[in-house]
């Protein structure tokens, strides 16, 4: 999982929190003359949502609004459409530079940057961006948060204990618990006896209900959401609540006639130091006036109005930490999501079985023997198994339409390979299978393979290379191609033989090559930074736009040195090879 998927899920679950806490802080001012444990309560369900990545789904939830959330398969930069398909992000300077240098009809044929695929790229590139951001912002709260609690915990060293994990210490105002495993309470010294017995009880309460631990985790949930204000507010409203409930519990132990004496207790020891803020659980830490008068005000509950009021909260928390269920499918929609699953599935396996020249399981996948002899060009049967495609070309990528066809039992498809040659070079073959249920599963029933090596207008040229919404096409820097025409020009030079890649020297040849195109003829118009653009005029007046880059380009305006004794290896390396520019051609549309 990278770092920008991860990022995505903390969008998520920040967005579905926030929801809840703006529940819960309606619900906290409706709750307003309840006991404060109530309100504490309910904060648990927003640290639920705000750590835990998964959730159980539900028809009860009450999250009934379609929460917009962000698409983990854009995060990661994913294929949406399922399919084996080639192309990078769009970047705005090649798009300008191609713009500049193309008339008005070519620019309608190319809205680019307004493209889905040009949205979904600079959508990558913000969470990309904003992933790491939110990063450093983590590393930099986590390290502020360990700093302050590793130099308190060195201050406390000097701490006396005077009783069980009761400690005295110099210099803070007012007591407070600090330590995950082994919790201790800290006293000002000279604290005052009537004082001293009341925050034992507050501060044993905290011990008692892990509230340290509580506090640590909304820390923590802080610190991974630092981005969301409500987050913030979040903080600071469960450590009121947190407070104010422990100062009714000690209330509930000591007796209501304490009241008095203990706010007196609350504004002596109020904390007036940060250096203690946000990491123990103190007693006069909070809005002590707040405190005070909930103290004053305070009153017990009967059991039954107590029970009744929690379980109406249990069942709102519930209703909150859930998802709400999808929708669900009547029989015969779950039955055409079944289908197209399993077709879908049929198709990936038999192109796989064709680019990866598996010929037994082709012919498994065939209704019978003779119908994948008939389909299959070169296949063969030995001793051993089915055989075919021992001599190049012979695809090994792919991609496909998802298939269709009516009802369960039949289905039709189409699959675009990339064969390839060592010279290099790339031809698309299309094929069309039509499938059916049988006993064993889908089986093909007919195919037909169309060859698109000699492209002669622009329905073939859309035909070979367009399809789903986007342009397909293999990728020569990938795939190694690149390399492999600079070694060839290479060891042609050293042995005195003719450049064979030299139709890769100009962007018109390289694109009519490349792209198999024949009939007609191309003009390019090239720039500055290495890249050009091929119009290509078919002979029935047709005509495609092309977008090329010089693959070898080294930043400047030609690529051969003009070094009379630079080598014949050198000049090779610097020699130009224009391939297509496929980020800016997958940004394209027709």
């Amino acid at each position: 999982m990278n770092m920008t998927t991860i990022f995505t899920s903390i969008l998520n679950m920040s967005l579905t929190a926030g929801y809840c806490i703006v529940a819960v802080i309606l619900l906290r001012f409706l709750l307003k003359r309840q006991p404060k444990i109530l309100s504490y309560l309910l904060w648990s369900v927003v640290l639920f949502r705000l750590l835990c990545p998964v959730s159980l789904s539900s028809e009860f939830s009450l999250l009934r609004m379609d929460l917009p959330r962000m698409d983990m398969n854009v995060a990661a930069g994913a294929d949406l459409t399922g399919q084996h398909t080639v192309g990078n992000a769009f970047t705005t300077d090649m798009h300008n530079d191609l713009e500049q240098n193309m008339d008005d009809r070519d620019k309608e044929a190319l809205p680019a940057a307004e493209g889905e695929r040009g949205i979904e790229s600079r959508t990558q590139t913000l969470l990309t961006v904003g992933a790491w951001v939110w990063f450093a912002g983590v590393l930099l709260m986590a390290a502020y948060g360990i700093a302050s609690a590793y130099r308190l915990k060195h201050f406390l060293q000097k701490a006396v204990c005077v009783e069980d994990n009761v400690y005295e210490v110099e210099g803070i105002s007012s007591p407070f618990v600090f330590g995950i495993i082994h919790s201790r309470i800290y006293l000002p010294t000279g604290l005052p006896e009537t004082e001293r017995g009341y925050v034992l009880e507050h501060e044993r309460v905290h011990v008692a209900r892990k509230d340290y631990l509580v506090k640590i985790l909304a820390w923590f949930a802080r610190c991974i959401h630092w981005f969301n204000p409500l987050v913030w507010i979040f903080f600071v409203l469960m450590e009121s609540d947190m407070e104010m409930s422990c100062d009714e519990a000690v209330l509930r132990r000591l007796g209501m006639e304490t009241k008095q004496d203990y706010s007196r207790a609350l504004l002596a020891l109020s904390c007036e130091k940060k250096e203690i803020r946000n990491c123990p659980p103190a007693f006069g830490e909070g809005k002590v006036k707040e405190r005070v008068r909930n103290v004053l005000n305070y009153r017990k509950r009967t059991f039954v109005t107590m029970a009744v009021i929690a379980v109406v909260l249990l069942a709102i928390v519930i209703g909150l930490a859930l998802n709400p269920a999808g929708r669900k499918l009547g029989d015969k929609e779950a039955e055409e999501l079944l289908r197209l699953g399993a077709k879908d599935q049929f198709v990936t396996d038999y192109a796989d079985a064709w680019c990866n020249r598996e010929g037994d399981a082709l012919v498994r996948l065939y209704i019978d023997e003779n119908t994948a002899f008939e389909h299959i060009p070169m296949l063969e049967k030995t001793e051993r198994g089915y055989t075919f495609g021992l001599s190049s070309p012979w695809p090994d990528e792919f991609w496909r339409t998802i298939p269709t066809g009516e009802g369960t039992d039949e289905g039709k498809s189409e699959i675009r390979y990339y064969a390839w040659t060592s010279d290099p070079h790339v031809s698309v073959w299309k094929e069309e299978i039509t499938f059916t249920m049988t006993d064993e599963g889908y089986r093909v029933t007919d195919s037909s393979l169309t060859y698109f090596d000699s492209i002669a207008s622009e329905d073939e040229y859309m035909d070979a290379y367009w399809g789903d919404g986007g342009y397909h096409f293999t990728d020569y820097e990938e795939r190694g191609f690149v390399e492999a025409i600079n070694y060839q020009t290479e060891y042609d030079l050293e042995n005195g033989e003719s450049d064979r890649n030299a139709v890769y020297r100009s962007p018109e040849t390289a694109a009519e090559y490349i792209m198999n195109l024949a009939g007609g003829a191309g003009t390019a118009q090239r720039t500055s930074n290495g890249t050009a653009t091929v119009e290509y005029i078919f002979a029935d007046g047709s005509s495609v736009v092309i977008p090329m880059k010089d693959a070898n380009f080294n930043g400047q305006t030609g690529n051969s040195s003009d070094d009379s004794s630079e080598s014949d290896s050198q000049t090779a390396v610097n020699s130009e090879v224009w391939i297509l520019d496929l980020p800016v051609w997958n940004a394209g549309a027709p």
